[in-house]
């Protein structure tokens, strides 16, 4: 069948009608679309920066294999509450021997103080730290602290590494002391623990049950002394409600 001319110009008119009308809703669409992407954008750059606010971290450079970091010599990835924001699955290092912590530059992967006072809480896989303030009685120094127990009383640990430098065969080689202080926070109060009999000081309301506890559960040792007290902590919690 053979279509005549003039039935094709109406045809080709109706497609450039059709179009036409249809060309503002897609100007529309495009134009929400391209302001939705400069608000991703500018959220996530604004994210970004606030991270990468911090000095440039010089690593310790010693040629044995001792660190100053928490944990493992390696990234570890958790979250961290900075400038009043909270970002997830950051990477980050905790130097105990300068009680900084320590971020990857999201665009050049440098490594990044942060700084301290902008830093409320961060987590290292299962441990938090949140940074406390020097009570008036100075018991405890403006820091990090690991926090083991959050209930009623509190029970933090301050972990430190101090360094301790040498030289062998013209070689600089850093060697870290680790030391570890707890503290029990009752009624306002910060209180340094290391004892069974320091920890019964602190709980001395209910210091038969705290003891008979401690029988029945185990006695504070060294190598447990850290969760003992936390579980001290919960039962006289749990026991003065």
């Amino acid at each position: 069948m053979t279509v005549s001319r003039p039935c094709i110009f109406v045809v080709l008119c109706c497609a450039i009608q059709s179009f036409g009308q249809q060309l503002p809703l897609d100007t529309t669409f495009l134009t929400s679309a391209r302001a939705n992407q400069v608000k991703l954008y500018d959220e996530l750059i604004q994210g970004q920066t606030r991270l990468n606010n911090g000095s440039e971290y010089r690593d310790y450079l010693s040629h044995n294999e001792e660190h100053p970091y928490f944990g493992v010599d390696d990234w570890a990835y958790g979250m961290i509450i900075y400038d009043e924001e909270t970002y997830k699955n950051v990477p980050m290092f905790y130097d105990l021997s300068r009680d900084k912590v320590i971020s990857e530059h999201s665009l050049n992967g440098a490594k990044l103080e942060l700084i301290s006072e902008k830093i409320s809480m961060f987590t290292l896989g299962p441990h938090t730290f949140v940074r406390l303030a020097a009570d008036e009685a100075r018991t405890i120094t403006s820091g990090f602290h690991e926090r083991l127990y959050d209930g009623k009383t509190k029970v933090y640990v301050r972990r430190e590494k101090s360094l301790q430098q040498k030289v062998e065969s013209n070689d600089i080689i850093f060697n870290f002391d680790e030391k570890n202080r707890v503290y029990i926070k009752k009624d306002g109060v910060y209180y340094p623990v290391k004892t069974k009999n320091s920890v019964l000081e602190v709980f001395n309301d209910r210091k038969q049950e705290i003891r008979a506890f401690m029988k029945k559960n185990g006695r504070i040792n060294k190598n447990d002394r850290e969760n003992a007290i936390a579980k001290v902590a919960a039962f006289y919690d749990a026991e003065t409600k």
